[in-house]
């Protein structure tokens, strides 16, 4: 068995109006951290990704802009990739049980 991660875009601040995507969000993060506790006796690893706005095309200057004013950063897809390369490498064997998130 190897590494078990899973990304959220889910939060403790809910999803107003979409109820259904932060219950599942939360779900996953829950099965997730409970993956971690069950599996780490086989040596599996089990983390949530949370990166923060990524640029896969659909974002504009807006957006941007107001992840920019909160103290965020727009990630590219390339760097929420290297976070996940190095959780599923041999390097990160005593990463488990987190949320990770990316800012």
């Amino acid at each position: 068995m190897g590494p078990h991660h899973r990304l959220t875009s889910g939060g403790t601040e809910g999803f107003p109006e979409e109820v259904s995507y932060g219950a599942a969000k939360a779900a996953q993060v829950s099965f997730t951290l409970t993956a971690a506790d069950e599996l780490a006796r086989y040596g599996v690893t089990a983390n949530v990704v949370h990166p923060p706005i990524t640029d896969t095309g659909w974002i504009n200057h807006r957006t941007a802009a107001s992840a920019q004013s909160g103290g965020h950063r727009v990630a590219t897809p390339r760097q929420v990739a290297e976070v996940l390369a190095y959780l599923a490498s041999e390097a990160a064997d005593l990463v488990t049980g987190n949320v990770i998130r990316l800012r």
